[in-house]
């Protein structure tokens, strides 16, 4: 954007100096003829070079000499385009700094970050997977910062937030085992009320023996299925895209019987236990379906 405003300004001011040049009644008397004569006989292109070669070198120095104003017309001009150039010189100072501010901001925040997770978890003696997870989760956050679909979403009106997250999530919501079967109303009643979120690989989204207060769809990326025996990490299978997270900790309310911990980057769409209950609730009949598949897939 810069660059073109600078290439609009340059092409705009040399096409005026020529102009009030091919316009003087004593073409010897202007900033062009005084050089060259005989300039209108000159071809097009020489002509515009010659412009553009006196706007950059008035633009960035005041000028050589070799080109300058030789009647009060040009030279009016002239105060008046190196008064310009002084604000859009000013101009594009700013942004480039606004820039450059804007990036070491960044940079200088996921710095702090880091170290105040480091030393939070050499403070509290965290076993060294709990940091990593840690760390991992801030990075994350600092890499895909163009990620946050969330973010976007809230700042448009709720008609718009549900159509566009409808046109994304839809067909992964009803391709799930949990709503085959159940009606479109009910699956757009789900997917309006979800929240898109990113996890870093190796993070924990659900731990065994927890209530799980969120019901959790994968969307992309792999999730390792994992739990505990005496004290042994034993890794049970994976889920996949459309795989289902804590289904049976949400709708039975007991405690999640594995851990469900990232193998990628992935993406993961949550809805909250009351909203999820609420909805169903609201739709008796999907409700039985639900019911139905859950008892199909975990007898």
């Amino acid at each position: 954007m810069m660059m073109q405003v600078t290439l609009f300004a340059v092409h705009c001011a040399g096409c005026i100096n020529y102009l009030i040049a091919d316009r003087y009644p004593d073409p010897a008397r202007t900033w062009i003829g005084a050089a060259h004569p005989d300039f209108r006989e000159d071809g097009l292109w020489v002509r515009y070079v010659t412009c553009l070669y006196w706007s950059i070198t008035t633009m960035t120095t005041t000028g050589y000499g070799d080109l300058h104003a030789q009647n009060a017309r040009e030279m009016l001009f002239g105060i008046s385009y190196m008064l310009f150039n002084l604000w859009l010189t000013a101009y594009l100072i700013g942004n480039m700094t606004n820039l450059v501010v804007h990036s070491t901001s960044r940079t200088r925040d996921f710095r702090d970050m880091v170290q105040a997770a480091t030393e939070f978890a050499a403070r509290n003696q965290l076993p060294r997977q709990i940091e990593e997870q840690m760390l991992n989760h801030i990075c994350l956050r600092f890499k895909a910062e163009g990620l946050k679909q969330q973010d976007t979403l809230d700042i448009l009106p709720k008609a718009m937030r549900s159509s566009i997250s409808l046109y994304l999530f839809f067909p992964v919501v009803q391709g799930a085992y949990l709503f085959r079967g159940v009606s479109p109303s009910f699956i757009q009643q789900l997917v309006t009320e979800m929240v898109a979120e990113y996890y870093a690989p190796k993070e924990d989204i659900i731990l065994q023996n927890e209530y799980p207060s969120d019901l959790h769809l994968l969307v992309t990326g792999e999730v390792d299925i994992v739990a505990f025996l005496d004290g042994t990490e034993q890794v049970y299978g994976k889920a996949t895209e459309g795989g289902l997270l804590g289904e049976i900790g949400v709708l039975c309310n007991k405690p999640q019987p594995f851990t469900f911990r990232t193998a990628k980057l992935s993406q993961v769409l949550r809805i909250s236990r009351p909203k999820l209950m609420d909805i169903i609730q609201e739709n008796a009949e999907d409700g039985e379906i639900i019911r139905i598949n859950l008892e199909q897939v975990n007898v």
